[in-house]
């Protein structure tokens, strides 16, 4: 076997048996399984000043000399013990992740639960992003401290930052305490199972939404703006994303009796046409690469939302491949701005 492969093939076998001992969930038990512990810097110190205590006691055989080194070595003992009982048995619980857009930090919902009744929790450090033997992933972010009263829980929110659009894996991350005396140093990773899915960033120089009725520029394709049923002068048919208070009640009662739809009543901003963004023809998108286009549309639908919020048009979306009728409300601006983060150009 060549020697340059060796590096690579126990680079494989060490993550194989490092994600074995630490498979990816959204709910974790520390445990001895999962738990680490090694004296810290203090308590390497801590170590020689004890030997060089000892040595001196053995070499002048002081009576005194050896109290104190026993005394000194019962009490790291002591120390070992609570350190790591003090992560023993504490829950990490996963709370719902929202989706960004990319450079925006994601905000991770953590609850720490103490399943021990009489003995409290304190000194405890959560870190998302640490160096895990995998290698460096998002972060390190900034740590957040916690402490747990008996049989309580708390929580903590940790950010993570993003580069770019499309699904996230969250970083592991690392919980850890030095309690009581900071001579050991009590670690563990937890890898959540979550993915969160990252928009597309937001364009700062966008210019102003196109108006509703514009063509693209080469007047060669078909209009990005669709009009409105010329039947649908004061009632239409129900759509997703219409506020309660635009429906017609008492029509929708008589429509769905006789089998038909709810109605919505047609507000005098929306009766000539709705905006449809187009990835390809809208204008104030040529001349620009793909993730920039994203980007700007990205924009724009927050701002289409936000009129259509105010009764204004609704708005819609064309990508390569992709056509979303138009609407509003948050779950239609969602799936916009989801479209966006998945898509891909195809060949």
């Amino acid at each position: 076997m060549d020697a340059h492969r060796l590096p690579q093939m126990w680079r494989t076998r060490w993550q194989a048996w490092w994600d074995a001992r630490t498979p990816r969930r959204d709910h974790q038990v520390l445990t001895q399984r999962n738990l680490y512990i090694l004296p810290s810097k203090a308590g390497w110190g801590f170590g020689v000043v004890f030997l060089v205590l000892l040595l001196a006691s053995i070499n002048e055989q002081v009576n005194l000399g050896y109290a104190l080194s026993f005394l000194l070595a019962g009490a790291a003992g002591a120390a070992l013990y609570q350190t790591h009982g003090n992560l023993h048995g504490v829950q990490m619980r996963l709370g719902s992740v929202r989706s960004v857009h990319a450079g925006e930090a994601v905000q991770l919902p953590i609850t720490l639960i103490n399943g021990h009744r009489q003995r409290g929790r304190y000194g405890l450090q959560i870190t998302a992003g640490h160096k895990a033997p995998e290698g460096t992933l998002t972060g390190p972010g900034s740590p957040r401290d916690a402490e747990l009263p008996p049989g309580g829980e708390t929580s903590v929110t940790l950010e993570v930052a993003t580069a770019q659009r499309g699904w996230l894996n969250l970083p592991p991350l690392l919980i850890e305490t030095r309690y009581p005396l900071g001579v050991f140093r009590a670690w563990a990773y937890w890898r959540p199972e979550s993915r969160v899915l990252v928009w597309p960033a937001l364009d700062l120089q966008a210019p102003t939404l196109p108006a509703s009725g514009q063509s693209s520029d080469a007047g060669q394709h078909t209009h990005h703006i669709r009009r409105l049923d010329a039947q649908a002068v004061d009632l239409r048919e129900y759509r997703r994303g219409d506020p309660l208070s635009a429906v017609a009640w008492r029509k929708s009662s008589v429509s769905m009796a006789a089998g038909g739809m709810p109605v919505s009543r047609e507000w005098p901003q929306g009766k000539s046409t709705d905006l449809l963004l187009d990835f390809d023809h809208t204008p104030g998108l040529q001349g620009l690469d793909a993730e920039h286009r994203l980007s700007r549309l990205a924009s724009w639908l927050l701002e289409a939302e936000q009129q259509a919020s105010g009764q204004g048009p609704l708005y819609g979306l064309r990508l390569p491949g992709v056509t979303l009728e138009a609407g509003r409300g948050p779950q239609h601006l969602r799936h916009c701005l989801d479209q966006l983060a998945t898509w891909q150009r195809t060949p």
